[in-house]
């Protein structure tokens, strides 16, 4: 038995396509905008929806997802190093199911990249350049990230260094700059309609939350691994805040109508004039959520170029970078049916089906692999007591 298992394992390509490596914190920063790039400016506007006053509270409570998938990831990195999660689950439930569940991921990825692009070119084209075709504005930033994947997870992690550092500096500006604007009494009341509301809205943020299962695709690409579960830790609690603050920010600026907005961080910027000679200040949002989606972008083309690559058995994943962001691009036009733009796919069904593919399939593999340790553990025990 034990030899058939070791000639399987031999067989299947257990090699990495990329041979890069990066550190933990640069893994840090390709997590922190692959998470909050898109979330800041549309968990706004679904949590007032559902939770309305207390919708600074749900990030909190979306946390969660992301915490179990962090879990997961490092849990599943722990039991299998250097394999990524397409790896791994051929190695957890066998060939032919690990392949099947392969697929289901390869299938996923295209549709939520074409996502993110979509909302990149919906965003540029009605806030920065309104004649220009979306076409233009989502081709070029395609092009981008293709070049910057190709060339490998060391420049992806560099680039993401340079400008998450960018992003959160810009950001910090521009909520300094909001203080004294801000009208604290819309707090209240508070939780007027119960927990309920609460826990519906959370499903948003938690939907974006659940993206942290990219560490997954990751974590065998880092060189050392003593910190990794305290900078991913500190990552959550940072986007987390981030999150709850961007929030507040909205409500306190905005109050009730934060939902009626589709991007409701860009109204809320609007709101800055310092002595009339500063102005205009939602341009530098424009500016740092062109940075945030670009780390996005290039960090799930990453993914997804990879995990084609491993489920091919390819040995090198470079080939197919261009040819999978063009069929990214293809879903951007198909991920969005008609003249309703893309605020109606972020609704309460595609976050169900966001989480379950990347939380509730990932766990049900980690799952299968604790019971087979076990069930390893047992055996060897019923072996030597025999």
């Amino acid at each position: 038995m034990h030899q058939a298992t070791n000639a399987s394992k031999g067989a299947g390509s257990h090699m990495l396509t990329d041979k890069g490596k990066i550190s933990e914190t640069q893994l840090a920063f390709m997590v922190f905008p692959a998470i909050l790039a898109t979330a800041i400016l549309s968990v706004p506007g679904i949590t007032m929806h559902y939770a309305g006053h207390d919708m600074w509270m749900t990030p909190i409570i979306g946390s969660l997802v992301g915490l179990a998938a962090i879990g997961i990831s490092i849990g599943l990195d722990r039991m299998y190093p250097g394999k990524t999660l397409i790896q791994s689950s051929v190695s957890i439930v066998g060939r032919i199911p690990g392949k099947l569940f392969g697929l289901i991921y390869i299938a996923f990825l295209p549709h939520l990249t074409g996502l993110i692009i979509r909302e990149y070119g919906e965003f540029i084209v009605n806030n920065a350049l309104p004649s220009t075709p979306l076409f233009v504005v989502m081709g070029t930033m395609v092009v981008v990230c293709a070049i910057n994947v190709r060339l490998g997870i060391e420049v992806v992690g560099r680039t993401s260094q340079v400008f998450v550092t960018l992003l959160i500096v810009l950001l910090a500006l521009i909520f300094i700059l909001l203080i004294g604007e801000l009208n604290p009494a819309e707090l209240f009341p508070f939780m007027e309609k119960g927990p309920i509301p609460i826990i519906t809205g959370a499903a948003a943020p938690a939907a974006w939350f659940s993206e942290y299962i990219v560490l997954a695709f990751l974590l065998p690409y880092v060189n050392q691994k003593k910190r990794t579960t305290r900078v991913m830790l500190g990552s959550l609690v940072l986007t987390t805040t981030a999150m709850t603050v961007t929030n507040l920010f909205c409500l306190f600026l905005i109050g009730d109508l934060t939902d009626t907005f589709v991007f409701p961080v860009m109204i809320a910027a609007r709101y800055i004039t310092i002595a009339d000679f500063l102005q205009h200040i939602e341009s530098l949002i424009i500016a740092v959520w062109i940075f945030g989606i670009f780390v996005k972008i290039s960090v799930f083309l990453y993914i997804f170029a990879t995990s084609t690559a491993e489920w091919f058995g390819l040995k090198d994943y470079k080939p197919v970078v261009f040819p999978l962001s063009f069929l990214c691009m293809v879903f951007a036009y198909w991920v969005v049916s008609g003249g309703s733009g893309i605020s109606s796919l972020v609704s309460a069904s595609a976050n169900l089906y966001t989480i379950s593919i990347l939380l509730i399939l990932p766990a049900m593999i980690y799952g299968v692999a604790w019971l087979k340790k076990g069930w390893a553990h047992v055996r060897k025990n019923r072996a030597s007591n025999d």
